[in-house]
């Protein structure tokens, strides 16, 4: 079995911002149109600065940033924004059946030995010294 696991390492928006102060102004940037919403994590590349968006509308971001030079925002400053609370937080994760090469969302689809568990499913697969279903075993 492998696991994909799947981080939230790319930003959901980035741009430069277009006014100096406490909130971060970018005009056209469509910000709750393009799914920004409370709570999620926002970054000043610029002066490293962070924090979690506490509102938000089409054109302006407010967060209380911290970890930064000024904490705030200066025209020309870049920034990301991201889908969670948490830059690289965990958004998912994806098994793969270790025999078909299947993708499943959930461990409990999988048996001990990484192979996808299905009604009628051969309980004998994984025992080496089994011919095939319901066949006599190599060791008798």
């Amino acid at each position: 079995m492998t696991v994909e696991i799947h981080l939230d390492s790319s930003p959901l928006a980035t741009g430069t911002a277009k006014a100096t102060g406490a909130d971060l102004v970018d005009r056209g940037a469509d910000f709750k149109s393009c799914g920004i919403t409370v709570g999620v994590y926002i970054e000043n590349e610029t002066d490293g600065s962070y924090g979690t968006v506490s509102a938000v509308t089409e054109d302006t971001v407010t967060a209380t940033l911290t970890g930064g030079t000024v904490n705030g925002w200066i025209t020309g400053d870049t920034y990301n924004i991201y889908k969670t609370a948490t830059k690289d937080a965990e958004i998912s994760r994806i098994y793969t059946d270790r025999r078909f090469g299947t993708k499943v969302f959930r461990r409990s689809e999988l048996n001990d030995h990484g192979n996808r568990i299905k009604d009628g499913e051969d309980l004998d697969a994984n025992d080496e010294n089994v011919f095939g279903p319901g066949q006599p075993s190599r060791r008798a």
